[in-house]
């Protein structure tokens, strides 16, 4: 018996100086603390502005994502990889290179088309924002590949500040717009000034800790780089955008078919539904990646790792989301008030899927990690194309967009019951 207790005081001073657990806190805290403080204005920012003011941010969101996704061609997603920083920093440089090009891309795209973009999206004032849209890639870009770059060299706290600047910027001036009554405008003007904040932890630190070694990064390392981790750009790139193409395509569906209103319902549940995701997902995910890239080179496996972490955010998200799904309704209109109750309906149908989607998140990166990014990519597809059949078939067929939130909640609840079966499986 003594033995035994023995143990398990052990076990639990072992998980206490884990280092595993220490940065997931580390992140966790901070998430926290930058989800706590939209969660807490919600109620008032739901009565400043309308759902058309949230379906216009939705739609500039959805056109900055298909520039913004491939902003670093997924490089900055290789920086973990590396056991030397030369080349790790390399990759980086390649990473911001690759933004400034992409961005300028943008810019001549949104200046020839502006017109047929906003024509095509039905959204006249959209036509002014797309100018924010470079702007936008370019902070995306530098802010993921610097984001990545502090995770590599374990500098968790400096990614949690990142994030609580950008919300916490992002909350105070939408509250600030609001109040100015400002609408849309305001909600765009806000998004982007947290964008702006976010980038400057990252980026002093860097400056302050690796300016130093900038005479590392040469064009030579940089295109050795670029070809050994080619994956990413030909694979990982066209995975990620096709993500974002059936985000973007669901938006632009629901407006068509429903309407404005109905796609500012919509942006709001997946806003409120995806933030528990961000506070515990995002610290168990980025810290997950760092962790199991390392333990893959010195083990070749690291299913116990993957299996452990599937159950914990099982044990987590179950409670969560059953209440979601059982008195959303109820939630959206107490807490956001009565015009958003059929978001909070939205939310119900749709709670079982955001759940599982919540549980594998996390662990999304194992097929990066043991070279299984073709089949990933060709599984994700299959996915994507779920959604988009699900939302075409509640506007053409059904005429009812809860029928199509039934139909994808069922269909991709299936999806990524073989996607957890599948992940264990190679890990």
């Amino acid at each position: 018996m003594m033995n035994g207790l023995r143990a398990k005081i052990l076990g639990i001073k072992s998980l206490k100086n884990s280092e595993f657990v220490k940065n997931t806190f580390t992140i966790f805290s901070g998430n926290v603390v930058a989800q706590a403080i939209p969660f807490l204005i919600e109620p008032i920012i739901a009565r400043m502005y309308s759902p058309s003011d949230f379906a216009v941010l939705a739609v500039y969101i959805s056109v900055a994502n298909l520039f913004s996704i491939i902003a670093t061609a997924r490089y900055e997603m290789a920086i973990m990889l590396p056991a030397d920083h030369k080349k790790a920093i390399n990759i980086l440089a390649l990473s911001l290179f690759i933004t400034l090009l992409i961005s300028v891309l943008s810019l001549i795209v949104v200046w020839i088309f502006n017109t047929q973009i906003t024509q095509i999206l039905q959204s006249p004032e959209l036509g002014t924002y797309l100018f924010f849209v470079p702007v936008s890639v370019f902070i995306t870009g530098w802010y993921q590949s610097l984001n990545y770059w502090s995770i590599r060299q374990k500098r968790f706290k400096n990614v949690t500040y990142a994030r609580v600047s950008q919300t916490v910027s992002n909350s105070g001036f939408n509250l600030a717009f609001g109040f100015a009554q400002l609408k849309s405008l305001g909600l765009m003007l806000a998004f982007f000034i947290g964008q702006v904040v976010s980038i400057v932890p990252l980026l002093y630190r860097f400056v302050r800790n690796d300016w130093k070694n900038l005479h590392w990064i040469n064009r030579q390392e940089m295109k050795l780089q670029a070809i050994e981790h080619q994956d990413f750009p030909k694979i990982n790139s066209i995975h990620a955008f096709s993500d974002i193409i059936q985000q973007s395509t669901v938006v632009f569906l629901i407006s068509s078919f429903f309407g404005q209103l109905t796609l500012g319902l919509y942006s709001r549940t997946m806003r409120l539904l995806f933030a528990p995701a961000s506070v515990i997902g995002s610290a168990i995910g980025q810290v997950f990646y760092q962790k199991a890239s390392v333990e893959f080179k010195q083990n070749g496996t690291v299913k116990t790792l993957v299996v452990r972490t599937l159950r914990n955010l099982a044990l987590i998200s179950i409670p969560i989301f059953s209440l979601t799904m059982f008195f959303g309704d109820a939630i959206f209109a107490f807490v956001l008030g009565e015009n958003w109750r059929v978001a909070g309906e939205f939310a119900q149908i749709l709670s079982p899927w955001i759940c599982l989607s919540f549980i594998i998140a996390p662990i999304s990166q194992i097929p990066l990690i043991v070279g299984k990014q073709k089949a990933a990519f060709l599984r994700s597809l299959i996915g994507n194309g779920l959604i988009i059949v699900s939302v075409l078939f509640a506007g053409l067929i059904a005429k009812d967009i809860k029928v199509g939130f039934y139909l994808l909640s069922s269909l991709e609840v299936i999806y990524y019951s073989y996607l957890v079966y599948w992940f264990v499986k190679i890990s």
